[in-house]
């Protein structure tokens, strides 16, 4: 190359450059940290046993309605649990059941806890000594060797509303508490 397009070559070379366009910088935005559902186990058993109050409260309600509006339990209650428990309540309505006084529980003790997803297990003892099912006659539908109280293992999910519902409940131990 003649020595006097060398100066031109350059000059050249540093206008197309300015043309090129080069890609932009990935930006490297932080991930968004999962706020935790419960901070620790203290937090998820509090959370845990207001639930299952709400959800004692409820059903009773139902049951004490006879079954009806059942679908009140879409408060309380998901997935396959909820299913169930309409199905369950709403046979009382068929069968002219309701129910004579309240559950209440104790013992409740965490099993597990996925303080991220907002899923907590328990163990606890639902006692159901003062109720009773009639019919609209008065009669006890009650199996006279019905234990008063049941060991309970309860799943518990957090919804997208960020509300917790019970979503499984086993009985766990065959024993009385």
């Amino acid at each position: 190359m003649p020595r006097t397009l060398a100066p031109l070559a350059v000059l050249v070379a540093i206008a197309l450059a300015g043309c090129v366009q080069t890609p932009p910088e990935r930006m490297h935005l932080p991930r968004p940290t999962p706020t935790a559902a419960f901070a620790n186990e203290e937090e998820a058993l509090a959370a845990a046993v207001e639930a299952y109050a709400r959800y004692v409260q409820i059903a009773d309600q139902i049951a004490q309605d006879g079954g009806h509006a059942a679908e009140r339990m879409e408060e309380v209650a998901t997935g396959d649990f909820l299913s169930t428990s309409i199905e369950g309540l709403t046979s009382w309505t068929e069968r002219g059941l309701h129910q004579i006084g309240s559950r209440s529980f104790h013992d409740v003790v965490v099993q597990q806890a996925a303080f991220t997803d907002g899923e907590v297990l328990v163990y606890l003892c639902d006692d159901v000594s003062r109720t009773d099912v009639v019919d609209q006659f008065g009669v006890s539908h009650v199996a006279s060797d019905r234990p008063a109280s049941n060991y309970f293992q309860v799943q518990f999910q957090t919804g997208r509303d960020g509300v917790l519902r019970v979503s499984s409940r086993l009985r766990w131990d065959e024993r009385s508490c």
